[in-house]
């Protein structure tokens, strides 16, 4: 592998600078790396499940807008127009995942063994390139399920998990930490979106959220649209 320029270092800085010895990729599933991606290992009943890749990353073909972590696309752009080998942009992503840098708040081994390779593998297929739409205007409030994180913590079948479900939450009597009992209407699950630690139910803690999702980084129009989404489960 040819040495890294100055300017592709510049750009690559915060994803390669954790690079171990851990053995090169062997190859990876980008399919499977995808659904990893933007929803994380099959959960284990009654442990919470870790954020989702897609919770911290931006990446334009996931859909996904993180802002915990770098933008993988702006992270690999330069690579791509430097002529790096996708082989080379693999490992460093799983090199990353296996050993973040310690700034970055990323636990090692994240995910491990066939799944990190391939996370690393769908990654290195698309990080960088040019993609169709992308853009969060054109997404459904279940893409914004999926592309923000929500997938992580809330589930949609009823079974218990870092944050309520979702099913039959809408127009159901929710308790909250401050012993008032609320009902969950539009208005309710807009405020929770966009100030997540305003009202917490009871049984859950707060500052969970708000270590993903920001407070207003979801704008009103996704919101809604999220609201929508729930609404129907």
């Amino acid at each position: 592998m040819r040495a890294l320029s100055g300017a592709l270092l510049a750009g690559l800085v915060l994803v390669v600078a954790g690079c171990g010895t851990g053995g090169i990729a062997k190859g990876g599933n980008a399919s499977s790396g995808k659904n990893l991606f933007t929803q994380g290992p099959p959960k284990t009943q009654g442990v919470p499940p870790p954020p989702t890749c897609g919770s911290c990353h931006t990446l334009a073909d996931a859909g996904t807008q993180g802002q915990v972590g770098p933008n993988l696309d702006d992270a690999f752009r330069r690579a791509r127009e430097e002529g790096f080998k996708e082989s080379t942009i693999r490992n460093v992503v799983l090199d990353q995942i296996r050993y973040p840098t310690s700034v970055s708040g990323m636990p090692a081994n994240l995910l491990k063994g066939q799944n990190a390779e391939d996370v690393a593998a769908y990654v290195a297929s698309v990080a960088g390139k040019a993609t169709k739409g992308g853009t969060t205007t054109s997404r459904t409030g279940k893409d914004l399920f999926t592309s923000l994180g929500c997938v992580s913590c809330h589930t949609l079948d009823g079974t218990k998990s870092t944050g309520p479900t979702f099913k039959g939450l809408f127009g159901s009597k929710v308790k909250l930490t401050s012993g008032q009992t609320v009902t969950a209407d539009e208005t309710y699950l807009l405020e929770s979106i966009l100030d997540p630690d305003k009202e917490i139910v009871q049984g859950y803690q707060p500052g969970v959220m708000t270590s993903v999702i920001k407070q207003s980084q979801v704008s009103m129009a996704d919101a809604q649209k999220l609201v929508d989404f729930i609404k129907q489960q």
